[in-house]
């Protein structure tokens, strides 16, 4: 089930790039030399182009914070204010532009639900690197199966444009009261650029005893100050930590 959405992301959004920057991949004797490229002034002519030479960008999608984290119902699907934008090296497209001017193309296939669900996967399985499945009750695991379709409701990202780290930044954020907590996981790929930080609502816990549970399963927490995490709904200004 899961490689099915994981494939697109990986294939139809991303397979450009991932073959232009030598990203692993399993089948390395399938992967391409050149990359063929639909001439901008003629679409009839397909240019090849070296992969090492072709500065595909990465596209990733831009949201506003997650439906449920600003207390909307889940009738109301946000994806359509979703915004596209692409990471790219500049320095490869200035060298490409001197070899090729004008000849620059993105290609891509739109894949919203896909990449919504990609999300949702990753934060369920980074919660569950410090929690036992039946610790919490699971938001967002619905979503990842397909059987609700408005990720948006569970799926956000912040703002502007982060500074690089490095690889990859996977964390588990929780907020509430000693009777209920939020589980919140944020997501960042390919953090080296300036990709998106993505936040997903993966769970919740109720009753005192066991939200003390997962507190002490969470372990030490690092308070983060209100300035760093601009998807905090302002329904519930309580206690905030993450673990990573």
């Amino acid at each position: 089930m899961t490689k099915r959405f994981e494939q697109k992301v990986a294939r139809d959004l991303w397979g450009d790039a991932r073959t232009a920057y030598n990203a692993p991949t399993r089948r390395k004797r399938e992967r391409r030399s050149h990359i063929a490229v639909a001439d901008p002034d003629d679409r009839s002519r397909v240019l090849s182009i070296p992969a090492t030479e072709y500065p595909a960008g990465f596209v990733f999608y831009q949201m506003g914070k997650a439906g449920l984290l600003q207390g909307l119902p889940e009738q109301l699907d946000l994806s359509a204010a979703w915004r596209l934008v692409v990471v790219s090296d500049d320095k490869r497209r200035a060298e490409y532009h001197e070899r090729h001017p004008g000849k620059l193309a993105l290609q891509f296939r739109h894949v919203p639900d896909a990449f919504g669900r990609l999300l949702c996967k990753i934060a369920y399985c980074q919660v569950l690197t410090a929690l036992d499945p039946g610790d919490f009750r699971p938001i967002c695991l619905p979503f990842i199966t397909g059987a609700r379709t408005n990720l948006s409701f569970v799926v956000g990202s912040s703002e502007g444009k982060p500074e690089p780290e490095n690889g990859y930044s996977l964390s588990t954020m929780a907020f509430g009261s000693g009777s209920k907590l939020m589980l919140i996981a944020q997501v960042r790929l390919y953090a080296n650029t300036s990709a998106p930080t993505y936040h997903v609502v993966v769970g919740d816990v109720s009753g005192r005893y066991d939200v003390g549970r997962v507190v002490e399963k969470l372990g030490p927490q690092d308070e983060i100050p209100p300035t760093s995490r601009p998807w905090f709904p302002d329904i519930l200004p309580l206690p905030f930590w993450t673990s990573r």
